[in-house]
């Protein structure tokens, strides 16, 4: 087989396998954001202020994505006694989240779900829903209740 004929047959069988990169086991592309028609968005008054807000600073805003990331990562879905429970859980808000800044080295960033959210009410807790991480300025879970 000539050089010619050898790097075309590669190309065809290995040039999908290349290109298919991003539809590989454990590979996430970020969903974009749904934007509203102009019709609602028309409706929305802004603020003249954010005072009353909830402020995060840089590094929070960091911490929170990574915690985020780590405790309910896009694609994956919760183990629950069942499928109503496993869906609740799975929703991003569904959670109560709160980040601590200890220091400006370390934040703690809690999650707490708030299963009524989904019409769900249960006569017994769930205790290990929630998770709380401790994170770095760099990004790195220091440690994880």
């Amino acid at each position: 087989m000539s050089t010619t004929s050898w790097f075309v047959m590669a190309t065809i069988i290995g040039g999908p396998v290349f290109l298919s990169g991003c539809s590989l086991p454990g590979h996430y592309k970020p969903k974009q954001a749904e934007r509203a028609p102009a019709a609602e968005s028309t409706k929305v008054t802004f603020p003249d202020s954010f005072e009353q807000g909830t402020h995060l600073d840089g590094p929070a805003m960091a911490a929170l994505e990574v915690a985020m990331n780590a405790f309910l990562p896009p694609n994956r879905r919760p183990e629950a006694r069942d499928e109503a429970l496993a869906r609740c859980l799975a929703r991003r808000d569904t959670y109560d989240t709160t980040v601590l800044k200890e220091n400006d080295d370390l934040y703690f960033v809690s999650f707490l779900p708030k299963l009524s959210r989904c019409g769900i009410e249960l006569e017994t807790p769930i205790m290990d829903a929630g998770a709380v991480y401790a994170i770095d300025a760099r990004g790195r879970i220091l440690a994880e209740l």
